[in-house]
């Protein structure tokens, strides 16, 4: 028998988490509880050479071994190289590691690569970590980052920041669906417009294309940056809210934008045409803007400039920076800039942030003094490294961490323009393409305060007739926790037609109103069973067996209805050219239920074995219906992106529109538990150890408190044991099975925290 078990991650109402871009576990490649090692065996001779040859990317053989908790994990042929733009000519250098290079689509821990990054400029090597942290916290696409320290050829090269590779998988782990096109965008990329020819925008600059086409490189097909280019260039004032919502994550532009300005984080596209990544997903049919080298930042300035004072409504620059300069031209994008500001920086003073930041200085300061690279290039010894959390280093770092980051918010407060902000809707939802299902709804509403009403509106399309239905956050109508900013309900359009036309509207307190999109979006319906994809697995080794005792791998499926549906007429396959691999003959599903099949590729015994397996480095799933007329209709589908071991990829909870990697803990036939992390919460009221746990358990507070009043419950929800008394309590003598810890009084929020009671 296999077990596995997690933390569950309790995310806070004001963290703005309301339907977030997934931030995938940790794992053991970004371990940030301790400081792993990672060592690199080659030749001198080539090592020599790379050192000689600082601007060649050619790759070379090399061992790789990373040691974690004493354990060492080796991958015998790996790609080595330098990486990096001014880094290559400094003293402290930085590698990229790659696992595919010389065995292709190989994987480690379902990683293509690894980035180890020098961070030579920064005394803190760990202002690109501390502004990771923060787009994660706030549900915004962000990279894993993590310490290590490396050794080559057994000599410490020093402490390095393991920065996550933006690339096929990252975005695949983050938007869902098969990898869309990924522009790598760095000077000159200004977005300005050039022609109506796609291939014009393949411009050559410095040895490279300036919009770097990452994904889908065989098609090569620009016309989706062409498109989004000319709209943003081409498209008058008045109209360009609603032509470039249509096409372009606004919402997510503007809240990146408030967190590039709240870690004075300049080298970007605002101000230097650089450094950042343009994703069209296929999921939603829009492009997303996404962040990238966050080193220079919270303090950091080349061209003399105070950042923590510049004006936040004049932050970038106006000539030929069109996606800055045109949306921050529009009052109502200042407004929503203003609000995504505010709450982002209630974020950054918090006890928690700060806290959390000293703790990296903490973490990392017995191995400065042996990392003598750390001072090749500025001169920095272990003083500069623990005094940069509070002090200005001299030269380029102009401000310690923490001043800058009080001193931008305290800046930003004066800045503020008048005005109230609509609300603002964003992430809008629809779950369920079955008319023999109710059809979910959610949505994100920002705004100054809670709104007075949130609102979706629908017809069947050719209709004139709307119907309204209220969206509730109160967590009992299927939109996430109470609180959360995620408003939903549900509605039924049961033989009403196979296509619907919706619409979102909120209004605030103050009578302003906000809609989505501007005139209305359509939903494609089918008659149908309401089944979907729920949840695989392409990586099993100590999760479950199947009947054979084998460690197949395994896709979940589920049901929308709340009612029985026959299974009969539906097929499975991995391959869209071959949609009858798998048929179902027969049987049913529960309402709301679960059903798992085993993708072992072997038939002969078991009836709930597909004919297929499923690949660790990336799969495609599609759930078919057959007609009686013997046509094919696809009624769900997903691409799997690589996954580490024991790792699988599921909807956030059971049918949610949005896919998120478990790490560690897959529910196969059980309810999708939402988002999960199985490494330590930075501010979570009490942990438990060891967990699972046999004979007994340790319960105590992380906060320091000496008392803790809480309540244990079972799986079935039942209160099983009351305690009130000093902290850390041991708990023993309860039968095997799942509880839940409930800490009540003096904490806060309340914290619902997992445990596993093994035989």
């Amino acid at each position: 028998m296999k077990f596995y078990f997690s933390f569950l991650l309790t995310f806070l109402a004001w963290h703005t988490s309301a339907q977030p871009i997934p931030h995938p576990s940790n794992g053991r490649p970004f371990e940030e509880a301790i400081v792993p090692r990672v060592y690199i065996t080659l030749p001198a001779d080539t090592l020599n050479w790379i050192f000689q040859n600082v601007q060649s990317d050619k790759e070379w053989h090399a061992e790789f071994v990373h040691m974690h908790y004493g354990l060492a994990d080796t991958v015998e042929d790996v790609g080595f190289r330098l990486r990096g733009n001014t880094s290559r000519n400094s003293g402290k250098k930085s590698f990229k590691i790659s696992f595919n290079s010389f065995q292709s689509g190989a994987r480690w821990e379902g990683l293509k690569d690894l980035n180890l990054n020098s961070e030579h400029n920064d005394p803190s090597i760990s202002r690109a970590r501390i502004g990771w942290h923060l787009l994660s916290d706030l549900g915004l696409a962000a990279s894993r980052v993590s310490p290590v320290r490396l050794y080559i050829n057994g000599d410490f090269y020093g402490l390095y920041a393991n920065v996550e590779h933006i690339n096929d998988d990252y975005v695949e782990r983050r938007y869902g669906g098969k990898a869309g096109n990924l522009y790598k965008c760095l000077y000159p990329a200004p977005l300005t417009y050039i022609s109506s020819n796609p291939n014009d925008y393949k411009f050559v600059s410095g040895g490279r294309r300036a919009y770097d086409l990452k994904t889908n490189t065989t098609a090569d097909d620009y016309s989706d940056l062409a498109q989004f280019i000319s709209v943003l260039n081409q498209t008058s004032t008045a109209d360009l809210p609603c032509a470039l919502e249509a096409i372009f994550d606004v919402n997510e532009y503007l809240y990146t934008l408030a967190v590039e300005i709240a870690i004075g984080h300049w080298d970007n596209h605002a101000n230097n045409q650089n450094n950042f990544y343009l994703y069209h997903s296929n999921t939603d049919g829009l492009m997303h803007y996404l962040a990238f080298d966050l080193d220079n930042t919270l303090g950091v300035d080349w061209f003399n400039q105070d950042w923590t004072s510049k004006n936040i409504h004049n932050w970038g620059a106006t000539s030929n920076y069109p996606l800055y300069s045109r949306l921050s031209s529009i009052p109502e994008y200042a407004l929503r800039l203003q609000l995504f500001l505010e709450e982002i920086h209630q974020r950054i003073l918090s006890n928690d942030f700060m806290g959390r930041s000293i703790h990296f200085r903490d973490q990392q300061l017995n191995y400065i003094a042996e990392d003598v690279y750390y001072g090749y290039d500025y001169g920095y010894d272990s003083t500069d490294f623990h005094e940069a959390w509070h002090n200005a280093a001299g030269g380029h770092v102009k401000k310690g961490i923490q001043p800058f980051l009080a001193q931008r918010a305290s800046y930003s407060q004066t800045q503020f323009i008048s005005g109230n902000a609509d609300p603002v809707l964003w992430r809008p939802r629809l779950l369920g393409a079955s008319n023999q299902a109710p059809i979910h709804a959610t949505v994100v509403v920002f705004d100054e305060a809670v709104p007075s009403s949130v609102l979706l509106q629908y017809r069947a399309s050719g209709t004139t007739l709307w119907t309204s239905v209220d969206l509730y956050d109160d967590g009992l109508h299927g939109d996430g926790d109470a609180g959360d900013r995620t408003y939903g309900n549900q509605f039924s359009v049961s033989g009403i037609a196979t296509t619907v036309d919706y619409r979102f509207a909120a209004q605030d307190t103050q009578g302003q109103l906000g809609t989505w999109p501007c005139t209305y979006s359509t939903h494609l319906l089918h008659p149908f069973p309401a089944v979907v994809i729920n949840e695989a697995q392409s990586a099993n080794q100590n999760t479950l067996n199947d009947q054979n005792g084998d460690d197949s791998d395994w896709l979940e499926l589920y049901n929308l209805s709340n009612t029985s549906t026959s299974l009969l007429g539906l097929y499975l396959s991995d391959d869209p050219t071959d949609p009858d691999a798998y048929p179902f003959t027969g049987g049913s599903m529960a309402g709301n239920g679960h059903r798992l099949i085993w993708a072992s590729g072997d038939t002969t015994l078991y009836a709930d074995h597909a004919p297929f397996k499923l690949s660790s480095g990336g799969d495609w799933l599609g759930l078919y219906f057959k007609d009686s007329s013997g046509t094919f209709h696809l009624l769900d589908e997903v691409h799997i992106p690589a996954l580490a071991p024991d790792y699988s990829y599921g909807r956030y909870t059971d049918g949610h529109p949005q896919w998120v990697v478990f790490a560690a803990h897959p529910t196969p036939n059980q309810p999708n538990a939402g988002s999960f992390s199985d490494v330590e919460i930075d501010g979570d009221a009490v942990h438990a150890y060891p967990n699972p746990f046999a004979e007994g358990i340790w319960i105590a507070s992380s906060q320091n408190e000496n008392t803790l009043d809480l309540v244990m419950t079972n799986a079935t929800g039942q209160v099983v044991h009351r305690y009130q008394g000093p902290s850390p309590y041991y708990w023993s003598g309860m039968l095997p099975g799942m509880y839940w810890i409930q800490l009540l009084e003096g904490h806060g929020d309340v914290q619902h925290l997992p445990v596993i009671k093994m035989p």
